[in-house]
């Protein structure tokens, strides 16, 4: 009897090392390979070459936490460059559906997103931009979800910035494209409530502008609402892409256009290009030209992406860089939670993940720790419900050019907090450089570090980024239920202890 026992003893020892791989081998990871439509060149090309690094660390860091969780897939990318143009979009797009792609993040501008978005329902393919902000395409039930917030909260800042500095009067120079119409209509609107005026605005072909001309005519608007409202009360309003410096620089050509405020918005926020370029940096100091960025929450996590990415490209990620970073994250977790009976099913996995979207996914405890802006809310359209925005401008303060941030319009309070930098504020300035009464606004206790550099040192090339795999939701044949495995290893297990037994009570 005891060599019996020994010997199933034995038995039990050998099959174990044997088995137990089986149970986690057995069932190989799939590839899903997440599509990115960025623009690596182009207006928005500043943008691009951040987002396209801060993607890459997205991908390795959901990898890890996928691995240590035995997750049932791995995440690779795939990166086209859709060079800020729609119709450019439209071809990347289909190039990355045809190697099976159903998530792809992008695309960033509102005109690319608008010429994608109806293919991307028609298809079943999943679109999460970190950057496209027009209202039109606030569409609930679609495919296209958006972790920025729309156009309309950034009007109610732009236009509350206004009303704190005592603007009375705007001259609108405006992109001609679903950008830059939307986003003017929205700041009418506002305006309109705010009792400012506004003069016919002045809009332009983005393929062929003729600044000089949009120079000349907006300084007779500024004259006209000058000799109405005094300079001080005027302000040039900007809603433009990386083409603002060839605007700025005919601009500079006028004193009446240097003698007013100017103001931005979060495209031609923190653009080096405007920083690095002697004339229109200056202008922009003149002018005391300010934009708001979206302002996601600061996190921990926020800053270890930070480093692994100026560690690729010498550069940080901007806010719409970690948004797409969160939009990676929200796919993993989305896909972890996938039953067995669909994941072999590319349409239902994306029905699936939309509605773990739709039931709050990214307002979960687990996406808090693992996103790059923690918890926030979508509305009904899939877009960021609430967002804050902070302030920046070109200085050269302590002859040092930058852009600098200054402060922080929070959306909720409906309330700009202003920054000290070298002790002065943002209204400080300008009722310094323009004279009259700009409005009391609230000050924030200066901080500690008040400035962000964010120079383009490094322009990523307009590959597409390597991808273990180009399929995305097959898997690998041979592989079988884990579960089923472990459960088979339990009973034999259970047949030698009650082997034993017998043998024993015998």
């Amino acid at each position: 009897m005891s060599r019996a026992l020994a010997a199933l003893a034995l038995l039990a020892v050998f099959i174990a090392p044997v088995i137990a791989p089986i149970a986690f081998a057995a069932e190989k990871p799939v590839t899903i390979t997440i599509g990115a439509l960025l623009p690596l060149t182009g207006d928005l090309s500043d943008y691009g070459a951040r987002q396209k690094a801060t993607l890459e660390v997205a991908i390795q860091d959901m990898n890890k936490y996928l691995e240590e969780h035995h997750a049932w897939f791995r995440l690779a990318l795939a990166v086209e460059d859709t060079a800020t143009q729609p119709d450019q979009a439209v071809q990347k797009f289909n190039a990355l559906v045809a190697r099976g792609i159903k998530f792809i993040i992008g695309p960033m501008s509102s005109a690319e997103a608008k010429k994608v978005k109806d293919l991307a329902t028609q298809q079943n393919v999943l679109l999460i931009s970190p950057s496209s902000t027009a209202d039109e395409l606030a569409i609930p039930g679609d495919n296209l979800y958006r972790f920025c917030s729309p156009n309309a909260v950034e009007a109610e800042a732009l236009v509350k910035l206004m009303q704190d500095l005592g603007i009375k009067g705007i001259v609108l120079i405006v992109r001609a494209d679903t950008w830059g119409e939307d986003l003017k209509k929205a700041i009418i609107e506002n305006a309109e409530k705010a009792g400012i005026e506004y003069k016919p605005a002045l809009e332009y072909n983005p393929e062929s502008p003729n600044f000089g001309a949009i120079a000349a005519q907006a300084k007779t608007y500024v004259d006209d609402l000058a000799k109405k409202y005094g300079r001080p009360h005027v302000a040039v309003v900007v809603l433009a892409f990386k083409e603002a410096v060839q605007l700025m620089t005919e601009a500079a050509n006028y004193k009446t256009l240097r003698d007013v405020l100017w103001i931005g918005s979060d495209a031609t926020a923190k653009l080096a290009s405007i920083s690095q370029d002697p004339v229109v940096r200056q202008f922009a100091k003149e002018t005391l030209f300010i934009n708001p960025l979206y302002s996601p929450a600061a996190t921990e996590n926020q800053k270890k992406i930070a480093e692994k990415v100026k560690a690729m490209i010498g550069d940080v990620p901007d806010a719409y860089s970690y948004a797409g970073y969160d939009a990676v994250v929200a796919i993993a977790l989305a896909l972890i939670k996938a039953p067995p009976d669909i994941r072999n099913n590319p349409d239902k996995l994306v029905d699936f993940v939309k509605k773990q979207l739709d039931n709050g996914l990214t307002m979960s405890d687990e996406f808090a720790k693992l996103s790059a802006t923690g918890k926030f809310p979508l509305s009904k359209a899939g877009d960021r419900a609430t967002a804050d925005f902070d302030w920046w401008i070109v200085y050269d303060f302590n002859g040092k050019w930058d852009w600098y941030l200054v402060g922080k319009y929070l959306g909720l309070q409906r309330v700009n907090k202003w920054y000290k930098v070298n002790g002065v504020t943002y209204p400080e300035l300008v009722k310094q450089k323009f004279g009259g009464a700009a409005a009391a606004t609230t000050t924030q206790a200066p901080q500690t570090t008040t400035t962000t550099t964010q120079q383009q040192t490094t322009t990523q090339p307009a590959t597409q980024a390597p991808a273990t795999t180009q399929q995305t939701t097959t898997t690998k044949k041979g592989g079988s239920n884990t579960g089923l495995i472990v459960g088979s290893i339990i009973v034999i297990i259970i047949v030698i202890i009650g082997a034993a037994l017998a043998l024993r009570k015998k």
